[in-house]
């Protein structure tokens, strides 16, 4: 999938996607940015900008490592409790399977099952 579907495909999903030819090399890599119904802002780096990235940072998604490494930041931790940003994550990380699914579907690819058991409480 070229990278301007594929842009159009996350803006679609309500990312902001910003594009990027990190060392000029020709290979476009992505930041793209969806926040959490929470309101956490998520960034991912998708190096380069693949489908296959997305997937895999979607199926190794740790919902215990992301509440433990924003539950560093003071205001993140005195606006949400543990057990908040554990139902948090838990609908982020659904959401993106739910997305992987379209991304799939779109690729004419696998029945959207990434594969992932990570989803943790």
């Amino acid at each position: 999938m070229d990278n301007n579907k594929l842009q159009e495909f996350f803006e679609r999903e309500g990312f902001n996607v910003h594009l990027f030819d990190e060392q000029d090399d020709g290979v476009i890599c992505a930041e793209i940015e969806k926040w959490t119904d929470g309101g956490v802002d998520m960034i991912i780096l998708l190096r380069p900008f693949i489908a296959e990235k997305f997937i895999e940072y979607v199926d190794e998604f740790d919902i215990d490592d992301e509440i433990e490494a924003h539950r560093l930041d003071p205001k993140y931790k005195s606006d949400f409790t543990i057990s908040e940003g554990v139902k948090d994550f838990i609908r982020f990380h659904i959401r993106l399977t739910q997305i992987v699914s379209k991304l799939n579907k779109m690729k004419g690819g696998k029945d959207g099952n990434t594969g992932s058991t990570t989803t943790s409480t």
